[in-house]
């Protein structure tokens, strides 16, 4: 194929791509075999351009260094991926005793405990308690399916490895993720960004579109989800980042982590039940989870990936080991078309006709939210011709979310919480007993595919409760 021709081509979808998505700024990263390319678009945060130097929190996608990092401390000896968890987080209980019991590093890593992900310990906590204050609210949540059953997303496993990793190392993890991936493989611009390293002045920033204009907004992905987020990754060492583990897949053992570890990551552990587009584009080729990696079939080939998303971020990596071909795309955008955009230009790599996978996964994703929203709406339903029923101001509780004030001030009846303020909210009555939460918090704006917020007051008179939609039910304390 004409190299040049193709680059050419990409830089057009790219252009595309962008547009449609609505970016602030981005960066791609681009490998195929020894060669690799980095893209950048629009600015890092307002007068800034993007550059090839620029960190994005990459959010989930950290996941895949947390997993990393964590085969380097198995690989030297120090612990082993069937250690128990609770003797060396004795914080991370469950509401199942035989699960605390039982649960081990590997359970964390491929994504199998069966935790939910209701309630503000997944949604994320107030960002100055520690990850071991975070991860004992788990005890107090339920859970999606039997122990090992299935697989069930959860940002809670990988911050409680982030947490083991740094007692098993007694190093802070970010000390660990330099000293064990970003020095060896001179990812000079990238790091963990926990308690002790913030982002500066020079990472990305997210970016939401806000009454019809793009607008930058403040990250609320904060210390305590390390491990499952909070790494920053630059254009130049994604391509670095990808390069070594397509080597090390392909059988190298040159780098901080051994060829047997890689593939461990990308071996398949637990499938993936009703996988959607993101996780298996190719219809009926089934899913599965390693550890910190996606793995199904694409064009009769393995395809290895992790996306990343937060409220004005969005970011996927893709990986085709049989190519040696990898894309990672990083945006300050929250729109499906990155994921799409990701698999069109791997195909460009792997020398195939692109296909529109851009408004395939935006189809998908405008479904799914649908059906969420309905979902919500008929637990919720509202009324608007019913008259609102009274809200009894005080405080609310329940052992996940902990305290939340009801109180009443110029603009009407207010949601506070204690342990999660980036959700503090004014009530909007939608008729009867059911409300909505408008939030103050800039960076959650309302967004055509979010999910919707909603309230009702139920329980008697004497003992109200507040029936949230994804905080849980909120009992009166008084």
């Amino acid at each position: 194929m004409n190299r040049m021709a193709d680059l050419a081509r990409i830089e057009d979808d790219l252009a595309r791509g962008w547009a449609g998505a609505a970016a602030f700024g981005a960066a791609v990263a681009l490998v195929l075999g020894d060669r690799s390319w980095v893209f950048t678009h629009g600015l890092a945060r307002p007068g800034q351009a993007v550059t090839a130097s620029t960190p994005f929190h990459i959010c989930s996608c950290a996941k895949t260094f947390t997993a990393a990092v964590f085969s380097r401390l198995v690989q030297d000896g120090s612990t082993t991926w069937d250690t128990r968890v609770h003797g060396i987080v004795p914080e991370f209980e469950f509401s199942d005793p035989a699960v605390t019991r039982d649960c081990t590093f590997r359970d964390l890593a491929t994504m199998r405990t069966g935790l939910t992900r209701d309630g503000i310990a997944e949604w994320g906590i107030r960002q100055d308690l520690s990850k071991a204050v975070r991860l004992a609210r788990a005890r107090h949540m339920g859970f999606v399916s039997p122990f090992r059953s299935a697989f069930s997303y959860s940002n809670l496993g990988y911050i409680a490895l982030s947490l083991a990793a740094e007692r098993l190392a007694d190093k802070p993890y970010p000390q660990l993720v330099q000293e064990l991936i970003c020095a060896p493989l001179g990812l000079a611009d990238s790091y963990s960004a926990g308690f002790t390293a913030s982002p500066d002045d020079d990472t990305a920033i997210p970016c939401l579109p806000i009454g019809g204009e793009p607008m930058t907004v403040r990250d609320l992905t904060g210390p305590n989800s390390e491990g499952s987020a909070r790494m920053q990754l630059s254009g130049r060492d994604a391509a670095q980042w990808m390069r070594f583990l397509l080597a090390a897949h392909d059988g190298s053992d040159v780098g901080p982590i051994s060829s047997a570890s890689v593939r461990a990551m990308a071996t398949p552990q637990i499938a993936v039940e009703n996988p959607d587009i993101r996780m298996a584009p190719q219809a009926g080729a089934g899913c599965a989870y390693g550890m910190g990696l996606f793995a199904t079939r694409w064009h009769d080939r393995t395809l290895l990936r992790h996306g990343g998303g937060g409220r004005g971020w969005r970011h996927a990596m893709a990986l085709v080991p049989e190519a040696k071909a990898g894309v990672m795309l990083m945006a300050s955008a929250e729109s499906p078309l990155v994921d799409g955009l990701a698999l069109q230009l791997l195909e460009a790599l792997i020398g195939r006709e692109p296909a529109d996978w851009g408004t395939a996964f935006a189809q998908a994703a405008t479904g799914a939210a649908r059906v969420e929203q309905e979902r919500l709406a008929s637990l919720f339903p509202a009324d608007a011709a019913m008259l609102p029923q009274p809200l009894r101001t005080g405080t609310y509780a329940n052992a996940v979310t902990g305290e939340v004030q009801l109180r009443v001030d110029e603009s009407g009846i207010r949601l506070v919480p204690a342990d999660a303020p980036d959700f503090r909210a004014k009530l909007q009555p939608l008729g009867g007993a059911i409300y909505r939460l408008d939030f103050d918090e800039p960076a959650l704006s309302p967004q055509p595919l979010d999910p919707p917020f909603r309230l009702r007051v139920a329980g008697t008179a004497a003992a109200p409760v507040l029936e949230t939609s994804y905080f849980g039910g909120l009992r009166s304390t008084a």
